[in-house]
């Protein structure tokens, strides 16, 4: 082939990578003679020089593609970069690659073979080149091939051909069978040995084929043994508890026999559907064969054996729908226990059978993200069941007992939290909801040991307060060996534990009581200096609230007008109750969290203002109490002015303006109820004096700045 191409090489080689790629592939350029500008190759080292690229015929031995063109006849002085060469193969490979991954995508093979290379080109740079252009020119690059296209998604068409009728030729298949059995028992043709029998052959055919089938088509194979499956099954039930055949529990092994051997090949198989189908099989076969004449002992040591095997099979494997599946076998278990009869120790049972799950299946096996989710599940399951032998004591263990295995299983659930310590959170629950490690360890530390002191409180009811304090030494024990959100939400139960025994040890006696539950709170915050956590802080303020309303209900149902204020048995407990805010005040002082000292003294601040207007509204008399509250505010009002002026608060300067109002308020309403003129006089007085100290106060310049540094 006659033709020139000219290149001028600069600082980018697109050009030449364009030209190369085009000669690779033959396509019409190389067909005929053209001159390409391009920019200079900095980094080959060939700056402002001409380059000439001879392709001749000669070709080498074993070349693979005989067909392409080669560079050829060329000295070393005249010889292109290797870069260059690198980059034309490579687009090269990237172009062959995206005709395979389209021609794979398509459902085709390529059977055309690669298009003809172009003939030999020779290819020089004249002796008069344009100047090289400082801008690059974009149609020189060389393009990248298009992606392949995404493959389309099972419409409507295939769920319908795949899916719906292999289910409605399975039922049609099922309707046949039944119709032949149904016609062959009226005629006395078929015994009851011979069905179960046939039904056992049949499903021994179906496994086989289903076997067969999953070399071919594994989810077809898999449906083929799930039917085989239910066929053993209903085999198992007929030759039972219907016809009575062979012995119950016999029927009962034989049916988790084979949904045992079934999820056994789906392990080995890693097969999670069909590991969910022998596993979902397992746990209905006692409900299957069932005659009515169960025990819970017999159902509980099934379920126990089934659980621990499949726990300890699933192990760690992240198969969030067999994660599922499994917790549904447990709850279906545990439900069924709880409502079977109290005197077959049924409730303890389904207590014991998580914790034992749990402890056996779960924790020795399971890691990362699978563990503490599953060991959530199984947590709640036993708090489930604890509530009902809270609400059913055994008549043998009475409700001493019924605490004490409440408190074992909560301890127990203590322990599995310490063992399972530093593993990641994974999903809230076995398969379900995602979450990070905040929620889940509230749930771990607050709520499941939050439903056990529940149910503690339950059984034991008024009596409760020794258990609860017990529960709050152990909770506190373990938060202290617990680090971050865990030890925040163990300290969060510790003191909901520890309030509820302080409450019920002296509920008898209001005052005492209150005082009790709110410096129970800040020995709660002093304690906590040795285990630090926010939790601490923010529970004391809730009992503290909790207390100074309480305290504050019984100053105000004092009789009115019999009492002198701040003197009686409630003012005692009120005045408990603010000490307690001020030493929560004081331990704040050091605390880094602003919020937490904010708190204190709003609290603090609020509580003691309360106090004294519930002390006067109904001190001495009518009119000796409307005096004092309207000196009361007068006098907080100008407080509360000079703290925010000394403070620089705006609001607390507010704050002072609107008590000032309402004393005046109070004054000009009272004044009209006072009998006596001069304690309305008096009234009049002191509102009017102390508003004055405000006015004066504001028309007086704030504290001057800090001086400025001289220099």
């Amino acid at each position: 082939m006659a033709g020139l191409g000219r290149y001028a090489c600069t600082d980018d080689h697109a050009a030449a990578v364009r030209f190369l790629g085009e000669v690779a592939l033959g396509l019409p350029c190389a067909e005929r003679a053209r001159t390409v500008t391009a920019r200079r190759i900095r980094r080959s080292g060939w700056v402002g020089q001409s380059l000439t690229v001879d392709v001749s015929c000669r070709r080498r031995e074993l070349d693979p593609c005989p067909g392409a063109p080669m560079l050829v006849d060329m000295s070393e002085q005249r010889r292109p970069s290797l870069e260059i060469r690198v980059t034309a193969l490579e687009w090269e490979v990237r172009q062959l690659r995206a005709e395979l991954i389209r021609a794979k995508t398509a459902g085709e093979r390529p059977t055309s073979p690669m298009p003809p290379f172009a003939p030999v080109v020779e290819a020089r740079l004249p002796a008069d080149l344009p100047p090289p252009s400082e801008t690059p020119d974009s149609s020189l690059e060389p393009t990248r091939a298009p992606t392949a296209a995404a493959s389309p998604g099972v419409d409507l068409e295939t769920l319908v051909g795949r899916y719906g009728m292999l289910g409605l030729a399975t039922m049609l298949a099922l309707a046949a069978l039944g119709t032949f059995v149904s016609w062959a028992i009226a005629r006395g043709l078929l015994g009851p040995t011979t069905r179960v029998v046939l039904g056992l052959v049949a499903a021994v055919a179906i496994g086989v084929a289903g076997l067969k089938l999953r070399t071919r088509s594994r989810s077809f194979g898999d449906s083929l043994l799930a039917l085989a499956l239910a066929a053993v099954h209903v085999c198992a039930w007929a030759a039972g508890p219907s016809m009575g055949l062979v012995p119950a529990p016999l029927a009962l092994g034989c049916s988790a026999a084979a949904s045992v051997a079934l999820g056994a090949f789906a392990l080995i198989e890693a097969d999670e559907p069909l590991w969910c189908v022998g596993f979902g099989g397992a746990c209905i076969a006692p409900f299957v064969t069932s005659t009515g004449q169960g025990t819970a002992p017999m159902l509980a040591a099934y379920a126990t054996g089934v659980l621990v095997a499949a726990g300890s099979g699933l192990a760690s494997r992240p198969w969030f729908i067999a994660g599922r599946v499994f917790a549904a076998g447990a709850t279906l278990f545990v439900a069924a226990l709880v409502t079977m009869p109290a005197a077959q120790n049924a409730p303890l049972f389904a207590l014991g059978l998580p914790l034992v799950v749990a402890g056996f299946a779960v924790l020795p096996f399971a890691r990362g993200q699978v563990l503490r989710p599953r060991l959530r599940t199984m947590g709640l399951l036993a708090a489930g069941a604890a509530f009902r032998l809270a609400l059913a004591p055994l008549p043998w263990m009475g409700r001493a007992g019924a605490a004490i295995a409440i408190g074992i299983a909560g301890c127990a659930w203590l322990v599995l939290l310490e063992l399972s310590d530093g593993e990641p959170a994974g999903k809230l629950l076995d398969g379900f909801g995602e979450t990070d490690d905040g929620p889940a360890a509230w749930v771990e530390g607050a709520v499941l040991p939050g439903l056990f002191l529940a149910a503690l409180g339950v059984v034991l009811e008024l009596d409760a307060g020794p258990a609860f304090g017990a529960a709050a030494v152990i909770l506190f024990a373990s938060a202290a060996r617990r680090s971050e959100a865990s030890r925040d939400a163990l300290a969060a139960s510790t003191w909901a534990a520890a309030m509820v025994a302080t409450w019920l040890s002296t509920r008898n006696v209001d005052m005492l009581a209150i005082a009790s539950v709110a410096w129970g709170s800040i020995l709660l915050v002093w304690l906590g200096r040795w285990v630090p956590t926010p939790t601490w802080s923010w529970t004391s303020r809730i009992s503290l609230t909790m207390a100074g309303l309480w305290a504050l209900s019984l100053v105000s149902i004092r009789p009115p007008y019999e009492f002198l204020p701040f003197t009686t048995r409630e003012s005692v407990a009120a005045f408990a109750v603010a000490l307690a805010w001020a030493a929560a005040l004081y331990d704040a002082r050091t605390n880094e969290d602003e919020r937490s000292r904010n708190s204190a003294r709003v609290g603090l601040v609020a509580f003691a203002f309360l106090w004294g207007h519930q002390e006067l509204v109904h001190a001495i008399s009518p009119s000796t109490s409307s005096l004092l509250l309207i000196g009361y505010y007068a006098i907080t009002s100008v407080a509360f002015v000079g703290w925010g002026r000394a403070r620089r608060s705006p609001g607390l300067r507010r704050i002072g303006l609107g008590l000032g109002l309402v004393a005046a308020f109070l004054a000009a309403r009272g004044a009209w109820q006072l009998d006596a003129p001069g304690t309305r006089i008096a009234a009049y007085l002191v509102v009017s004096v102390f508003l004055l100290g405000i006015a004066w106060w504001y028309r007086q310049p704030d504290e001057a700045p800090l001086a400025a540094t001289i220099h």
